[in-house]
């Protein structure tokens, strides 16, 4: 009876004792200590057929159980080139570090040259590696966002298709501008310092909610791994054979041990010209045109300091700013005609603005990790400081049809002062699971803004005719929480919700009026993608957003163009809300998307028109609901080592309703846009290469506007010399001058058009010098002296 006691103990021990099972736990990272997510481990088992799998979550981290036994590791990556090794299972194990070595790092290794993917489609977004392409490196980050796939210029400012002006963000961090102010701070940051633009078009929850259903983030160059680096760039642009405009940029890095350092410096200066004609169909109509020939002055710079406390610890430090010292010379001609056409009068006037602009940002962070298991804090603080003077004096004289003078129109001087600044607490904690991999936190945020504008009538004795004191305040509270599950190797999802309490405060001084605005609004996210094989997958996500308008566009200051033509915000404007739903399938490098989305309370710019008095004002208004449904397809084209080229295609249908009883005509229709991008190699040393880049546009209507036909072409031709680190470009861009569109709008019964000239047409000499040491000693630690650095995205 013992005997038989003992034999049962055995019989049911036995599976313990030789298939029990053990965590195994570890982390996958690159060269450069970050992680490597999405990473696939095949643990393979010596003796059987007891094999396992499983993905590293966002950090790099990854657990599992195994029975007992020898198994081969392997672990896969597209990006990276497969890693093996042999492990010994015998025990609950937490495995060191496992470092992946880059494809393209391999291929350097070997001397030969080769780039990542111009294009990488992510779970979320699409990135654009901008170090890769010589047509993205146009001098500033304005200009390169021209040539991203996916973004498109509309009215001078930077869209994504399908949507209207989106939200920008530094590494991660909102720069809390748009319209004008926005293209000034992008204008003022070189494009030799991004690495990659990632697009965002339907953004999760963990993302604040301001943009117009898309955000895009600027991803700086970090310095590499115990080395140091200085770059050295010139270039020249020439526009109409007369008009240089003349940048330098230098960029110095250094890494070694615990610190990491960072300073840029760029200066622009030279001149370009812009031309813009509008014509106003009043009862007498008037053909207004505005040449304006700019002189620029301009000096920005990044610093970037980070510091490893301890290995688990990193704080750091960023400054980015610009400072901007600009002349403007204005020549403002307009025609007064009758209804035959005739003339009846002109009025010709001359402009001078001064305009200087500083713009300060400044980020303190702390990252520390929590445990070894991924779960970390992120901790930021900033600071944005954006400062405008600008002093701008029109005299308009007055002629009869013979050229006669018969005296002064108006002669204005206008001297304005805006003063806006933002502090900003985040906080961010990953907390990655067995069963779900979360990510939550919060944000406090507060903007002032303070704005004078005085204008004097110079005819008469230098006399106040119109003053204004424009003050406004905003705070947002915000928390979010934001999780991640994989179900199994084909399914995964995503599900967040944000919430955010707003408080506005808009005071005319002068006025001494007073308006509030308070609301507590949700922002709901999800993503379901499924991997349906090797070469297929599908994506189904839903976002809601919240468009706030600009502080420019809520000063109630009255900007004069002329003594019939003025602008001016509106106070009691308010923000408007976009619903998105994308649909996207993936078959190997071929992308298609689906998309619906519903903005509610929209504003748009809006003119009040009186014919009798011959006077329009430019304001803003809340007035329509818009839909808008698209289709898009992208293709990267890689299959030959000499030739790499994209293409998108995009087709869009907008309709818009008008939500209150204002006469003017808002229009449907479709719209059609593609571009084809290539990047040749012409020699085999692979040291000349040629990009050529043209999109074509078709005339739309979208919500108040008919927008004509455009087109541009884009030619660079880049040449790395014999001697290391010099390399030489030359460029054309918008060689035919045929990407401005003509806007038609029509309200009370008043037909307007619009065309702008910028300065799209320019040919571009660069020439960029670069030297190094990436062979800087280093302290040998037991433990690795480096983290890993994964800002938050």
């Amino acid at each position: 009876m013992k005997n038989f006691k003992l034999l049962h103990f055995l019989i049911l021990i036995f599976p313990v004792l030789f298939y029990s099972q053990y965590k195994i736990e570890g982390r996958v990272l690159n060269k450069e200590k970050e992680a490597v997510k999405n990473a696939e481990l095949l643990f393979k088992n010596t003796s059987s057929n007891n094999n396992k799998k499983v993905i590293t979550n966002d950090n790099g981290n990854f657990s599992l159980e195994l029975t007992k036994g020898n198994y081969i590791l392997t672990i896969k990556n597209s990006e990276y080139v497969p890693f093996e090794k042999e492990i010994i299972i015998n025990a609950d194990t937490k495995l060191a570090d496992m470092e992946l070595t880059a494809v393209s790092k391999l291929i350097e290794e070997v001397k030969l040259t080769s780039s990542p993917k111009m294009i990488v489609h992510k779970l979320d977004r699409t990135v654009f590696n901008v170090e890769n392409n010589a047509l993205a490196n146009r001098g500033n980050i304005f200009e390169t966002l021209k040539v991203v796939p996916g973004l498109v210029l509309k009215n001078d400012q930077i869209s994504m298709l399908g949507r209207d002006a989106v939200k920008v963000m530094v590494d991660g961090r909102m720069i809390n501008l748009s319209g004008d102010d926005l293209k000034n701070f992008l204008k003022s940051i070189p494009s030799e310092n991004i690495k990659s633009v990632e697009v965002i078009s339907n953004p999760s929850a963990r993302y604040e909610a301001e943009g117009n259903s898309g955000i895009i983030n600027l991803v700086l160059k970090k310095s590499k791994k115990n080395s140091w680096n200085n770059n050295t760039s010139f270039t020249n642009d020439v526009a109409k054979a007369k008009y240089i405009l003349q940048t330098v940029n230098n960029s110095f890095t250094y890494q070694k041990n615990k610190l990491s350092f960072l300073l840029n410096t760029g200066y622009t200066y030279g001149d370009t010209f812009t031309k813009q004609m509008s014509n106003i169909f009043f009862s007498e109509p008037y053909f207004l045109t505005t040449e304006q020939k700019w002189n620029y002055n301009q000096f920005s710079g990044r610093f970037l300091i980070d510091y490893e406390i301890t290995p688990k610890t990193k704080i750091g430090l960023q400054y980015l700013g610009g400072v901007y010292n600009n002349y403007i010379d204005d020549n403002i001609n307009t025609s007064v005609v009758n209804s035959t056409n005739n003339p009846l009068y002109f009025l010709r006037g001359n402009g001078n603005i001064h305009d200087k602009n500083n713009n300060h940002s400044l980020n303190l962070h702390l990252e520390q990790k929590l445990d070894t298991l991924g779960k970390k804090l992120n901790i930021d603080l900033d600071y944005l400081s954006y400062v405008t003077d600008k002093n701008n004096t029109i005299l308009s004289n007055q002629y009869d049809v013979d050229n006669n003078f018969e005296g002064i129109n108006f002669f204005n001087k206008g001297i304005s002062n805006q003063d806006i600044n933002n502090y900003s607490l985040k906080f961010d904690i990953e907390h990655p699971g067995k069963w779900i991999n979360l990510s939550y936190g919060g944000k406090l945020g507060f903007t002032g803004t303070d704005y004078v504008l005085n204008n004097y009538d110079l005819s008469s004795g230098n006399t106040l005719t119109q003053s204004d004191h424009f003050k406004y305040n905003e705070a947002i509270q915000a928390l979010y929480v934001n999780g991640t599950k994989k179900f199994s190797d084909k399914w995964e999802g995503q599900i967040g919700l944000r919430t955010e309490y707003t408080q506005t405060k808009g005071y005319s001084v002068i006025l001494d009026q007073v308006d509030y605005n308070k609301y507590l609004k949700l922002f709901p996210s999800l993503f379901i993608k499924n991997r349906i094989n090797e070469n297929n997958s599908l994506l189904l996500n839903y976002s809601r957003r919240i468009q706030r308008p600009s502080y420019g566009q809520l000063n109630p200051a009255r900007y004069y163009i002329n003594s019939q033509i003025s602008s001016m915000g509106n106070p009691y404007l308010k923000p408007s809300y976009v619903d998105n739903v994308e649909l996207s399938h993936t078959y190997k490098n071929l992308t298609s998307k689906l998309s619906f989305n519903i903005n509610s309370n929209a504003y748009n710019v809006f003119f009040k028109m009186n014919d009798e008095t011959k006077e329009q004002i430019v304001t803003f208004d809340n007035y329509f609901k818009s839909y808008g449904y698209s289709l898009s397809e992208t293709y990267e084209f890689n299959a030959l080592s000499w030739w790499k080229s994209y293409v998108t295609l995009f087709l869009n249908y907008s309709q818009s309703k008008k939500t209150q009883d204002f006469n003017l005509v808002l229009r449907d229709g479709f719209e059609f846009f593609g571009s084809l991008n290539n990047s040749l190699i012409l020699n085999q040393s692979k040291t000349l290469t040629l990009d050529i880049n043209y999109w074509y546009g078709s005339a739309f209507n979208q919500n108040l506007f008919h927008y004509s036909n455009a087109n541009s072409l884009d030619i660079a031709l880049s040449y790395k010399t014999p001697y290391k680190g010099l390399n030489l470009s030359i460029a054309g861009y918008d060689i035919f001058n045929s990407s401005p569109r003509t806007m038609l709008s029509e309200i009370n019964g008043i037909l307007q058009t619009y065309k702008a000239y910028p300065n799209n047409r320019f040919f571009r000499f660069s020439i960029n010098y670069s030297f190094g040491n990436d062979k800087i000693s280093k302290e040998e630690r037991a433990v690795g002296n480096e983290s890993e650095r994964e800002r938050s995205r």
